[in-house]
């Protein structure tokens, strides 16, 4: 587990996909062997604010990097790549 307060930590697939989208580094996937996956992001300002328009609905992204994003994602859990 990496350094709770530098991070943003989510168990949503979608945000983390939206998150990966807007150019943030998804920096670790933290997979237990059962159970729900959680992902890192490093904390800032600026990944507040798109977290606090995504729950807003007030974020505009394309579908198909939306969608890229979702796939390499999921690459990364299915390879098992951290």
């Amino acid at each position: 587990m990496k350094d709770a307060h530098k991070y943003f930590t989510t168990y949503d697939l979608n945000l983390s996909a939206v998150l990966v989208s807007q150019n943030f580094i998804l920096d670790e996937i933290e997979k237990p062997e059962s159970g729900k996956s959680l992902f890192y992001f490093k904390k800032s300002d600026v990944l507040l604010a798109t977290i606090d328009s995504y729950w807003k609905n007030q974020l505009q992204i394309s579908p198909q990097t939306l969608f890229t994003s979702l796939k390499s994602i999921k690459n990364r859990l299915y390879s098992g790549w951290k």
